[in-house]
């Protein structure tokens, strides 16, 4: 019985280490788009802005993410044929799991063109299943 009691405990410690997880819970929430931030973080989400709107932010709660996760944030006019009009790459470093990430366009010279607009947030490179946050700029 003494050996059964041994053998069993090391069997299991050579089954765990020889499998490898291969998964994560980091996921994005709370995707809202405004016009003034609140701390980093958007106050209100507004689906539909003015054209005469300075400056549209867009943020986000990243959860549950390992080290340097990079988060690309991908602005777009999408009447029509989408066309990117920004991108850019946060990279969550060593500063926690938890995070609030947000991203700005400033308003062209030639102001806003009326219509339909998205901005894609996308954890990593092969994240499948982005999340879109669809407005409006009237």
């Amino acid at each position: 019985m003494k050996k059964i009691s041994l053998i069993l405990p090391v069997i299991m410690m050579l089954i765990t280490a020889s499998c490898e997880f291969d998964f994560s819970t980091a996921n994005i929430s709370d995707v809202r788009v405004c016009t003034s931030m609140s701390g980093n973080l958007c106050g209100n989400d507004n689906s539909t802005l003015s054209i005469s709107t300075q400056n549209i932010f867009v943020s986000c709660k990243l959860k549950n993410a390992p080290p340097d996760t990079k988060v690309k944030f991908t602005w777009k006019y999408v009447e029509g044929e989408p066309l990117v009009i920004d991108e850019v790459v946060l990279n969550s470093e060593d500063r926690g799991t938890n995070l609030d990430l947000h991203s700005s366009l400033s308003r062209p010279y030639n102001g806003w063109p009326k219509g339909k607009y998205a901005v894609e947030i996308r954890m990593g490179e092969n994240d499948e299943s982005p999340e879109i946050k669809n407005f409006q700029i009237r």
